[in-house]
Formats: structure tokens, C-alpha cells, sequence
């Protein structure tokens, strides 16, 4: 419960703040949001701030938004939920919409080509990267042996003509976790091997590309577990397999997603603003393309914590849930390694002899895993490094 009840203008003031100053990930939006809310302003207690975190780290959906609706909501009930969820999220939200019109417009621009061959590789390395921090975290042998079932499964569907899109796999992770324990530890491989089924002819329709805009990524918002980037194995194939984004460009929308401020969940709006775009319409058509996208991924996140949160705690100690829940997050790495192969090899076609996409990759992939710097410090260097060499060559 809140300790000292903020006005209205002070909770959006704050969470404003937040939003604008929420670079380097889910981990320096917490640290913000715990020294402002709980330490600074006492607006809510130390115990339940860990209680929100712990709830909010269980759900799906980007944990950082969760916990700013959580917060607001402890300080002001429900609509104070909902306004510190969206004053956080907007400002990021305002600058990726800036950057996706910079992106489209420069995509004619050599100089602007030359700074994302550079920016690719680093993408890249972060994705890997962060592939290799869950997988130190999962020291079971079924862990290790359901991420590598789910990798199986990715590259299945890159590689073959069986359908397994990363969401059905989580899915299959999950399930066959809970076959698991109910079998006495017995692990079934390969799990997700069920049927996706395209979209109905009618949803190929072109007036229905915003209903089919809102399906995709309400699906991978039901989805997102363990980390921001889980979107990239969930949203890549029906991004690309609907003429949205290419493979290339998609990765260039999660490179503006790093390098803003908020949550790497944001991506969404670049991508909603292109397929906007690639719907044959104008800028009002691709910002409702933005905003349908973001809406339509962060809508899970909203009704889990502003309608089911009491709900959710009680589930939340229920041991099938657990069990579904571990097995889901033991896949995650899995599908982001399965998703980041393509995603990697595209990364290291540069275009300019200058620069040798796989050292740099390698080179960001040590960094990152010394952890002497944070993915969007190095995608930022990366940005600055593309810009000198499109000076100097």
C-alpha cells in the first residue's frame, strides 16, 4: 500500500521522468522507478514495491511497464495504474515513432545504409548475448535440454517445411514440463510439434491489415517471458511473412527499440508505423499502424495487472502454473537462438568493405558478456562507429 498518496500531477511528473531517463533495460527501469517511488518520494513501501516485482516477473509481457502500472495503481487505485503506465511508456513510444520516420525516410540515404551494416552486427551480438545470460541461469539438465528442444524446433521451421512458430513451441515447453513432472522427470523432446494454421482468407484482406496487426502482436503479448527481446522469435516470421518488414529491416526496428528509452517491447510501434506504410497509406495510416501495434502488445500486460492481479496471486502459487511457467521459461532461450541464426547471418552481409560484420559482432559478444557495457550503451557505439566510418570512407 502506498505510504504517502502523490497528486495527480506529481505521479505523471514522475513517471514521465522515468520514461524519458529509462535507458539500459528492464533492470535500470526498476532501479528508477524503486528510487523515485519508494526511496525519494515514499509514495509506496519497500515490501510492496518486492511484492509488485515478484508478481510482475511471473506474468508475461515487459516487466518494467507491468511494475509502473503496479506502482500507480498502489498509489492512486486503478486509474493511477493506468496513467503511470502510459506516462511511462510515452516518451519512448513518441522517440521510436520519430526514429521510424527518420528510418524510412533514410533508406534511400547511403550515408544512413552504411550506419545500420554497422548497427546489425551489434544487434546481433546483443541477442546472442542475452541467449547466453538465461542459459547460465538454467542449471537443470531438463532446462538445458527443453532450450535446446525449442532451438531444434526454430530451425525446423526456418530450415524445413514443418510450421513451428516460436509461440507454439513456448506453448509445447511449457505443457511438456508439466508432462514432465506428472511422469516422474521423464523429458518429451521437440516440444510444440502442433499444427499453426494461417489466417483465414478473409483476414488476407488489404482493409483488414489493422485487425490482422492487432492479432499478431496481441499474440506475442501473451507471450513475452524473460526478457524484452522474446519478441523477436515471436513476431519474425508473420512480420516478414506479411511483406511488413524484411528480415534486415525488422532487425533494424529491434536496433531502435534498444537505443530508446523504455522497454525493447516498443519495437512494436516501428514496426506497426512501416506496416502502416506497406499498407499503401499515408503518415496518419502508419501511426494508427503504431498504436494499434503497441496497444494491441502491451493490452495482455494491462488486463493482467489492472483486472486479474488478485486473481493472478492466488494462480500464481499453483503448483501446475509453476511447473507450465518454468517450462516456458526454460524454452525462451531455445527460440531466441533458433530465431537470432537468420537474423545473425543476414547481419554479417555488410555492404561496406569497412566494416567486418563478424569480428564486430564477436568483439560486442565479449563486451556484453564481461559486462563492460549494457546492450543499448553498445548499440548507441554502434550508431556512433557507423557514422565515422561514413565520414572517414
Amino acid at each position: 500500500m502506498g505510504v504517502n498518496r502523490p497528486s495527480w500531477a506529481k505521479l505523471i511528473q514522475v513517471f514521465l521522468c522515468i520514461g524519458l531517463l529509462g535507458f539500459g533495460g528492464p533492470q535500470a527501469h526498476m532501479a528508477l522507478m524503486r528510487d523515485q517511488v519508494v526511496q525519494h518520494h515514499q509514495w509506496v513501501s519497500a515490501q510492496a514495491f518486492a511484492e509488485g516485482l515478484a508478481l510482475c516477473e511471473a506474468l508475461p509481457g515487459p516487466a518494467s511497464s507491468q511494475m509502473a502500472m503496479v506502482l500507480g495503481w498502489l498509489c492512486r487505485g486503478a486509474w493511477g495504474g493506468l496513467v503511470s503506465g502510459f506516462c511511462f511508456l510515452l516518451p519512448g513510444l513518441v522517440i521510436v515513432l520519430l526514429l521510424s520516420e527518420l528510418w524510412r525516410q533514410g533508406q534511400t540515404i547511403a550515408d544512413l545504409v552504411t550506419v545500420l551494416v554497422v548497427v546489425k552486427p551489434v544487434v546481433a551480438a546483443a541477442i546472442w548475448a542475452f541467449v547466453g545470460k538465461l542459459l547460465r541461469q538454467q542449471r537443470q539438465p531438463w532446462q538445458q535440454a527443453m532450450a535446446i528442444s525449442v532451438a531444434l524446433g526454430g530451425l525446423l521451421h526456418q530450415f524445413s517445411p514443418l510450421v513451428l512458430p516460436a509461440g507454439v513451441l513456448l506453448l509445447g515447453a511449457g505443457i511438456a514440463n508439466c508432462w514432465r513432472t506428472a511422469m516422474g522427470g521423464t523429458l518429451l523432446l521437440l516440444p510444440g510439434l502442433a499444427p499453426w494454421w494461417p489466417a483465414p482468407g478473409w483476414l488476407q484482406m488489404p482493409w483488414f491489415w489493422l485487425v490482422q496487426l492487432a492479432g499478431v502482436f496481441l499474440q506475442a503479448g501473451l507471450l513475452v517471458f524473460g526478457g524484452g527481446l522474446v519478441i523477436i522469435p515471436l513476431l519474425q516470421d508473420q512480420v516478414v511473412g506479411l511483406g511488413w518488414l524484411t528480415g534486415p529491416q525488422f532487425l533494424d526496428g529491434v536496433a531502435i527499440g534498444q537505443v530508446s528509452p523504455g522497454p525493447v517491447v516498443l519495437t512494436s510501434a516501428f514496426v506497426g508505423y512501416q506496416a502502416g506504410w506497406a499498407a499503401g497509406g499515408g503518415p496518419t495510416t502508419a501511426i494508427a499502424g503504431a498504436l494499434v501495434a503497441t496497444g494491441a502488445i502491451f493490452a495482455p500486460s494491462v488486463l493482467f495487472i489492472m483486472v486479474g492481479t488478485p486473481l493472478l496471486q492466488r494462480i500464481h502459487q499453483n503448483t501446475s502454473v509453476q511447473r507450465f511457467l518454468a517450462g516456458v521459461l526454460a524454452g525462451v532461450p531455445g527460440a531466441l537462438a533458433g530465431a537470432a541464426i537468420p537474423l545473425t547471418w543476414t547481419s554479417l552481409q555488410a555492404e561496406n568493405p569497412a566494416v567486418s560484420g563478424a569480428l564486430l559482432a564477436l568483439f560486442c559478444i565479449a563486451l556484453l558478456l564481461n559486462r563492460w557495457l549494457k546492450p543499448s550503451q553498445l548499440v548507441l557505439l554502434g550508431l556512433g562507429l557507423g557514422l565515422g566510418i561514413t565520414l572517414l570512407f
